[in-house]
């Protein structure tokens, strides 16, 4: 379905649709910075449902939620297009687009990734760098290695731990273990 052409709300910014306000009502973090910074009170269902009105109507409004929306969901910065890798809200998409200045289809057109590869980041090795190719798979390397000792230090790591006093273990009994160990 095509996002509905934009309509003049008498201010800078088109009429919102349901999805968008649907978003922002979503959007707490957001909703409350713009009861915040109109009223001082945190947001009720009384203000939300007037913002609705206001910011068709009212240019200062529409400023404050544009602010509010570039500082709370965008960090400060106003958005271009939307990060490689990212997928966003319809209504969060609407929004970025609004405050951009463009509709929200040529805002997805523009947060599309470029066709074509992409450079390398190093460049290649030289032949004589490169190993020779393998015709069989690489075998794989055991989880464990077997440590002499291994059981003993286990047993003696046990019997540290029976001395424990609740979870603490005396420094005396670790400095003891450690100097048995460095002699073996």
């Amino acid at each position: 379905m095509a996002d509905p052409a934009p309509q003049s709300t008498g201010g800078r910014l088109p009429r919102a649709p349901a999805y968008a306000w649907a978003w922002l009502q979503r959007s707490r973090p957001v909703l409350e910075e713009v009861a915040r910074r109109l009223t001082g009170q945190p947001a009720t269902t009384a203000f939300v449902e007037g913002l609705r009105e206001q910011l068709a109507t009212d240019a200062f409004v529409q400023d404050i939620v544009v602010g509010s929306i570039a500082d709370v969901a965008f960090n400060g910065r106003l958005p271009t297009r939307r990060p490689a890798g990212t997928a966003w809200d319809r209504g969060l998409v609407w929004w970025a687009a609004a405050i951009a200045g463009v509709s929200p289809a040529e805002f997805e057109a523009r947060s599309r990734l470029p066709t074509g590869t992409q450079p390398a980041l190093f460049a290649a090795p030289p032949e004589a760098e490169r190993p020779p190719p393998t015709s069989r798979p690489a075998t794989r390397v055991p989880r464990r290695h077997q440590v002499p000792g291994r059981a003993a230090l286990a047993a003696a790591l046990r019997e540290l731990l029976a001395t424990a006093e609740g979870d603490q273990v005396p420094a005396s009994a670790v400095r003891q273990l450690l100097a048995e160990l460095e002699e073996d």
